[in-house]
């Protein structure tokens, strides 16, 4: 991706770069064009969902040239590339889930989370419908959304559910008590799994294996010689899917200079960032 001497950025999605669960606005992309450093991506979305909230909406802001997207959740790299005609996806790395935890344990981890939805502690209130698939399978993890997740954009009437969703959890701490559960369910069936289950977005669990997270998309950039990197994301916090970039940077010791860890609040606390940054230039 870049240099033995380069700094780069790799930034989060939803809630960082885009308002949650809607397009890229002009604004950022036109930050992004301006940066004058590399960016990668660590997305927790799959790629159906990335090409309309982000892929196709910066190409169309007038983005040109190339960076590398570690998408559902971090596990799974692809390259990005940029003309005037058109962006192009290539699969530098696409790994499988089922694959990696074999037949059963996959077909146990799945009734898990049957099981707990269809918990009588974690049904849903009438003012929250289930407007969608509650468990998503996107190869490389699982994504688990107990008001369901409805494909492509948004109606208005899916974004009023949603809104509808994250008010009733802000009240009553409900993912906090599911995901809890979660873990002691996937712990207790399938012991020694090396499954992570964390917070995704506001409305959603990511489940995957350890190391191919999103601090994956940061190793194999530190790997390949860049020298600084600069996380930045919304869900830096514990439970959240940013959160194993930070363990890494606990880990790193004496080398954690290389890693910049910055949690922002929102786009807008991205864009000011940005601004701020010596790697901010004119707009190309």
């Amino acid at each position: 991706m870049a240099s033995l001497a380069s700094s780069a950025f790799v930034f989060d999605i939803d809630n960082t770069l885009t308002p949650p669960r809607r397009a890229l606005e002009r604004e950022m992309a036109d930050a992004l064009r301006s940066l004058t450093v590399p960016f990668a991506l660590a997305a927790g979305s799959d790629l159906a969902l990335l090409r309309q909230q982000f892929f196709e909406p910066l190409h169309d802001f007038g983005f040109r040239g190339g960076f590398d997207a570690f998408v559902c959740n971090g596990a799974s790299r692809y390259r990005c590339s940029y003309d005037d005609a058109r962006f192009r996806l290539d699969a530098i790395d696409d790994f499988s889930l089922p694959q990696a935890l074999g037949k059963d344990a996959y077909a146990g981890l799945l009734r898990v989370l049957r099981d707990a939805l269809e918990h009588v502690s974690f049904r849903l209130p009438e003012s929250v419908g289930i407007i969608g698939p509650q468990i998503v399978e996107r190869g490389s993890m699982v994504n688990v959304a107990p008001s369901g997740r409805p494909q492509g954009t948004l109606s208005t009437v899916e974004h009023a559910n949603r809104d509808a969703f994250v008010a009733f959890d802000q009240a009553s701490g409900y993912r906090q008590r599911l995901l809890t559960h979660l873990r002691q369910e996937v712990d207790h069936t399938l012991p020694g799994n090396g499954i992570f289950i964390t917070l995704g977005g506001q409305t959603s669990f990511d489940i995957g294996l350890r190391g191919r997270d999103k601090s994956f998309a940061v190793r194999q950039l530190i790997a390949e010689g860049v020298r600084h990197i600069t996380y930045v994301g919304d869900a830096l916090y514990p439970g959240g899917n940013d959160v194993a970039v930070l363990e890494l940077w606990e880990s790193l010791g004496d080398s954690r200079d290389r890693l910049k860890v910055v949690r922002v609040d929102g786009c807008q606390d991205t864009l000011r960032l940005l601004r701020a940054s010596s790697a901010f230039g004119a707009t190309r």
